[in-house]
């Protein structure tokens, strides 16, 4: 097959990715509440059918176009079924990053990020000081200090995408990153996680300061465990948190006071998955059934839910355990190769998975883009 030349596969790419920013950064946002649903599915049109485009007439051997046709084939259709669009597109564009310039990329998503958190949060500062009653807050389990979410839908989604743009600009600069930077992204973090209170992106943001500081100072001594972290950490990952949840109804004793204390450390999410699996077990394609409802459940009542914090989770009972199989090859196929800036990236992709399910965002994390950068790479 042939690709479209120079220009016209860029901007297939580029109008794909930014009908995708546009969608979903208005989707996160709750200034403009309501929008009409033509240009929702406008948007998302745009991006499917620029990205299917692109991915066809890409450069393929023969067996190697069968088998990429097949793949959109399954994971179009279990996104279908899942009603899971988010990770469709995503995938749709990782699919068609061949000959894409991924600096490129991630610049623009950064700028994405930066213009709509200062928006937002200057806008918040605006109405706090003018309008203070209409502001709302998020607590954690219903309890404890209110947590500011600037508009954004939800205090956790802010924190995804500052941290994100943190990460998105430490790839980017990576060989020329000081300590000065650092610093500043720390500063900026820590204010920011005063208001929001949000674990994941404060812990993550640590991690990722641990293996800048591992990779720069240990002159290629931990490249090996850099690369063993981004093959793996997915797939065990997977591994532990489908097992807390398929066998939490056989627990009991020092066991279940355990797993009851991870699951209040994360949140109630093993909680949700676990009492999904229970009622709808596991799904290799996805389901649409499980509508949100008040439970009574081990003994006690709680409000279920259709997505599931948990990434590996989701996949499990939601989503469908093809999205963690197509993940796993892939990771462990191609991680190898990849600069140690990527396979940071793809390490804080698979922690970040635990406590977000939005963590396959491209527009928030470009981690899959890592892997549709090489899916394609060899001349072939």
């Amino acid at each position: 097959m042939k690709q479209p030349k120079g220009i016209l596969g860029e901007l297939l790419f580029y109008t794909a990715f930014l009908s995708f920013c546009i969608k979903f950064t208005l989707d996160y946002s709750g200034l403009i509440p309501v929008r009409p649903e033509m240009f929702n599915n406008l948007l998302v049109g745009i991006s499917i059918t620029c990205s299917m485009v692109k991915v066809v007439f890409q450069r393929y051997t023969f067996s190697r176009f069968l088998v990429t046709m097949a793949i959109c084939a399954v994971i179009g259709f279990s996104s279908m079924i899942s009603i899971n669009f988010l990770f469709l597109l995503s995938f749709l564009l990782l699919m068609g990053m061949q000959d894409i310039k991924l600096e490129s990329i991630v610049k623009l998503a950064l700028f994405v990020k930066i213009v709509s958190i200062a928006v937002h949060v200057f806008w918040y500062i605006v109405v706090f000081h003018t309008n203070p009653d209409v502001i709302q807050f998020v607590f954690r389990a219903g309890v404890g200090a209110p947590r500011h979410f600037f508009f954004m839908g939800h205090a956790n989604t802010f924190m995804a995408f500052l941290v994100w743009s943190c990460i998105d600009y430490i790839y980017l600069r990576y060989n020329k990153l000081t300590v000065l930077d650092m610093a500043v992204i720390w500063l900026i973090n820590i204010i920011f996680y005063s208001f929001a209170f949000s674990n994941t992106g404060i812990i993550v943001m640590a991690i990722v300061t641990l293996l800048i500081a591992l990779d720069k100072l240990g002159k290629g001594f931990f490249d090996k465990l850099f690369t063993w972290l981004a093959k793996y950490l997915y797939l065990l990952f997977s591994i532990i948190f489908s097992t807390l949840v398929i066998f939490y109804t056989r627990l009991d004793g020092q066991l279940l006071v355990m797993w009851h204390g991870l699951d209040d450390f994360l949140t109630g999410r093993l909680w949700l998955g676990a009492h999904a699996y229970d009622i709808f077990g596991h799904t290799i394609l996805g389901r649409p059934d499980m509508p949100p409802t008040v439970a009574f459940w081990q003994g006690r009542y709680f409000n279920t839910m259709t997505v599931f914090d948990n990434h590996y989770v989701g996949n499990l009972v939601s989503y469908g355990i093809i999205n963690t199989v197509a993940l796993v090859i892939v990771l462990v196929k191609l991680c190898g190769k990849m600069e140690n800036r990527e396979k940071l990236v793809i390490i804080a992709f698979s922690f970040f998975a635990i406590m977000q399910s939005d963590v396959t965002n491209v527009v928030i994390c470009f981690a899959l883009l890592l892997i549709g950068k090489y899916l394609y790479r060899s001349k072939t």
